[in-house]
């Protein structure tokens, strides 16, 4: 029996996807000692993993999605680049002594966890990395620039004026984290990361320029902890007569949105349709006012249990929440709020299963007109059933962490 350290990102949104591939290691025997934010302990300790807590440094955490824009691919890096060393500095710091202390045989990290590949570096341990939405790498970022300056550094085409090469930015990641004294750091790892061994968390259909990855990215398909087969069929949809069903969510981090919530009651108050909003258990329900009669507005709800029902689902595009949507063939509308949202809004309207609304200025009228005809379009429910069908073609956890224990095995020689 091995010991594993897992380093997550401390969000329900990075932790929950992770439970399946906890099972697994326990399963095949292994001991998992699990780095995450005290909020999670009891979720984790009912896996019967050794809990391990960041500290007081949910701060650190929640300001990783600046409101900044800068048009300059270069000053965007000079920006990136010290805000993941110094996270990883002080996460290392307050963590170190007690990972020396636990002894762990491997490290298994989130791809945003930079401190988790320093710390693998440091202690001269095997290393791999779990990815929870779409792999980067040279070869994409290569035959696709345009992937980079738009759904990552987020760079409007009428503000890039000076064209750069993948090769010149990788370069100035370099050299800026060695201004910081770390080396081995390039282009990714300022936005996510890789390894010699990565299990990526979506299907090679869903994945943009798939067959640029090599056997080092094992696609594993998006994972539904919790949820048992049968609750994976997809409900009739809206009988004949019936109103269809309208989803509203931004999922549980980018939920301050007062207006845009205010706007979606507007906008649906008299429609022919039945209504769900989601608006998360920060948001004070009485700064909304009186909700539409068609229109139920909670700061939580089974998020499954209402896709499976619903006709068109408005969404952030967070990443979990899309594979949800596409398991059910749910159309959607997206309005991305930050991080790899954007690529993920880009990706499934390439893809023909979403509408990308890039104007947060939106009226109530046109969303409402955007959102009827999404919901009412065959070809985008069926990319969408498509989509997610995909997600089940592969291997799955069990061959990931099949494939995982025979890389540390190999390592370990």
């Amino acid at each position: 029996m091995a010991k594993v350290m897992i380093f997550s990102l401390p969000f329900f949104s990075h932790v929950k996807p992770t439970l399946p591939l906890v099972a697994e290691l326990l399963a095949r025997g292994e001991e998992v000692i699990y780095y995450s934010d005290e909020a999670y302990r009891e979720l984790l300790q009912e896996y019967d993993v050794t809990f391990r807590s960041y500290g007081d440094m949910q701060g650190l955490f929640t300001d990783n999605d600046p409101r900044i824009y800068l048009s300059n691919p270069r000053m965007m890096l000079e920006y990136l680049v010290p805000g993941v060393i110094g996270k990883s500095k002080s996460v290392m710091n307050a963590i170190l002594h007690e990972v020396i202390a636990d002894s762990p045989d491997y490290i298994l990290r989130d791809c945003d966890a930079f401190w988790g590949k320093q710390i693998g570096e440091l202690l001269a341990l095997p290393v791999a990395c779990y990815i929870l939405t779409f792999a980067i790498n040279h070869k994409l970022l290569e035959r696709d620039p345009d992937f980079l300056i738009h759904n990552v550094f987020k760079i409007k085409e009428k503000d890039y004026k000076e064209k750069v090469s993948v090769s010149e930015l990788d370069r100035a990641a370099k050299e800026i984290a060695q201004r910081h004294h770390i080396h081995g750091f390039g282009l990714i790892d300022a936005f996510s990361g890789n390894e010699e061994l990565n299990l990526v968390y979506t299907s090679k259909a869903f994945q943009p320029h798939a067959d640029a990855f090599d056997e080092r990215f094992v696609f594993l398909g998006p994972q539904f902890p919790g949820a048992a087969p049968e609750s994976l069929l997809r409900k009739e949809r809206k009988k004949e007569g019936g109103l269809p069903l309208i989803y509203i969510s931004f999922g549980s981090i980018y939920t301050d949105r007062p207006e845009f919530y205010r706007k979606c009651m507007e906008a649906f108050k008299h429609s022919e349709a039945k209504i769900v909003m989601s608006v998360g258990r920060n948001m004070d329900l009485s700064l909304l006012g009186e909700p539409p009669e068609n229109m139920k507005i909670r700061s939580f709800v089974p998020q499954m249990e209402i896709l499976r029902e619903a006709d068109v689902f408005i969404s952030h595009a967070g990443y979990n929440s899309v594979c949800e949507a596409l398991v059910f063939g749910v159309p959607m509308v997206l309005l991305p709020q930050g991080a790899d949202q954007f690529a993920i809004a880009a990706r499934l309207e390439e893809l023909g299963a979403g509408v990308y609304v890039r104007n947060m200025e939106i009226t109530a009228s046109q969303l409402k007109e955007i959102t009827f005809e999404t919901m009412n379009k065959e070809r985008i429910q069926h990319q969408a059933s498509t989509l997610g069908q995909s997600f089940f073609g592969g291997g799955g956890i069990a061959s990931g962490i099949e494939t995982l224990l025979a890389y540390v095995s190999a390592l370990s020689v």
